[in-house]
């Protein structure tokens, strides 16, 4: 792999102050039906496992945990400073890399996982075309998206914090990051030729808490766009994080959609 070009058109910056804990935040609500969804793929000792953007490696841990000194696991991202500790085991590899414009190792691995890459990139079907061949004959690509329709939804009145999500996801849009993207992945993995399936699920968020965080940060991070575009204003948005700190209000998190393909030929992953 090269070095990947100069970053553009991601709407998080990744050395952002309050990246690890944004990501770490993120992790907190998605984390526990990913980790379901691989277990239930069956990923074990021996498989060849890629985690497309680590993050701060969670996933990545997991599966190094999963498959054990048998099998590999190799996490990419465009920053790997957070990715330290996974580096150090003997069986896992980081690099760093840039799916769009990069190709991965050839027929090399038993399982390709992303979570929320996919719907920031301006390309997306090649970016699904490097991942399938980067599948085994037999392998798995499993990918997850979000659908930001339902963000914020509340038994409280029915424009609870809505303004925030429109604001803040119109910008995002103008900054390529898709609000339905996890249905945009099933296409394309049908379109590569995979036998797919998808699913959605969503975390109800208790307000103040860890994934509550969560949304803060984003908010805290998009408001200088929001204030500049005239979108709202700073009395507005602490109102808004207000809100979000106060443990009486619970809502719906985004519907992450995880879809799941295989691909044609050989056998099936060890198990």
């Amino acid at each position: 792999m090269t070095s990947p070009p100069a970053q553009q058109d991601y709407v998080f910056d990744p050395v952002w102050e309050k990246e690890t804990e944004r990501l770490r935040t993120n992790e907190a609500i998605w984390d526990p039906g990913t980790l379901e969804r691989l277990a239930a793929l069956g990923v074990g000792p021996g498989w060849n496992c890629l985690e497309i953007g680590a993050g701060s490696g969670s996933v990545a841990s997991w599966l190094a945990a999963r498959v054990g000194p048998a099998g590999r696991v190799l996490a990419t991202d465009l920053q790997t400073e957070r990715l330290g500790a996974l580096a150090a085991l003997p069986h896992v590899d980081v690099v760093r890399h840039d799916l769009r414009a990069e190709e991965l190792p050839h027929a090399a691995f038993d399982l390709v996982h992303s979570r929320m890459v996919l719907q920031h990139l301006p390309d997306r079907a090649a970016a699904v075309a490097r991942m399938v061949r980067a599948l085994r004959p037999g392998g798995v690509l499993f990918l997850e998206d979000t659908d930001s329709s339902t963000l914020f939804r509340s038994f409280l009145p029915e424009d609870f914090l809505q303004d925030v999500r429109a604001a803040g996801y119109g910008l995002m849009r103008e900054s390529g990051h898709d609000p339905r993207g996890g249905h945009v992945d099933l296409q394309l993995v049908l379109a590569a030729g995979l036998d797919a399936t998808a699913e959605g699920r969503a975390v109800m968020v208790r307000g103040g808490s860890e994934q509550a965080r969560h949304y803060m940060l984003w908010l805290e991070f998009m408001r200088p766009r929001i204030v500049a575009a005239g979108l709202l204003d700073d009395t507005r948005i602490d109102a808004a994080l207000a809100e979000m700190a106060d443990p009486a209000h619970h809502w719906l998190s985004q519907v992450l959609i995880s879809t799941v393909g295989r691909k044609a030929g050989g056998a099936e992953p060890p198990r």
